[in-house]
C-alpha cells in the first residue's frame, strides 16, 4: 500500500481520485492548493504525487520544481494532472515531473501510470 498525495482544486476530482486510490488498496492525502501542499509535505513524505497544474494560489509546475529542491522529496514520483490542451508534457517534464496524465483522468489509466512510476 502507497502513501499518495493528491493535488487538486476541484473537489469533485480530488474525491473522486481519493476514492479510486483507496479502492485499490492506497492511502491518500488530499490538497486543494499549494498552501496545502507545503503543509502536508511538512509532515508525510507520500510515496508518489498527483498534481494538477491549475491550483488557485500556484502554478502546478511552478509548484514542482519546489518540490524537487526538497532533498527528501527530489526522487519522489510526480505525476503532473492537467485538463490543458493541448498537452503541457514538455512543459512537465521540465519542471521534474516523473509523468503526465491528461483529464479527464480514466482509471485504469492512473493505475498503469502509478505502476510505470513504481507505485504497486
Amino acid at each position: 500500500m502507497a502513501k499518495i498525495l493528491i493535488v487538486d482544486d476541484e473537489p469533485l476530482t480530488l474525491e473522486m481520485l481519493a476514492t479510486f486510490l483507496k479502492i485499490i488498496g492506497h492511502e491518500t492525502l488530499e490538497a486543494l492548493n499549494a498552501h496545502q501542499t507545503r503543509d502536508r509535505l511538512a509532515i508525510h513524505v507520500p510515496d508518489a504525487i498527483l498534481l494538477d497544474i491549475m491550483l488557485p494560489d500556484s502554478n502546478g509546475l511552478d509548484l514542482c520544481k519546489e518540490i524537487r529542491q526538497n532533498p527528501v522529496l527530489a526522487t519522489l514520483p510526480i505525476i503532473i494532472i492537467s485538463a490543458s490542451a493541448p498537452p503541457r508534457i514538455a512543459e512537465a517534464e521540465e519542471a521534474g515531473a516523473t509523468s503526465y496524465l491528461a483529464k479527464p483522468v480514466k482509471l485504469s489509466d492512473l493505475r498503469m501510470k502509478l505502476e510505470s512510476v513504481g507505485v504497486k
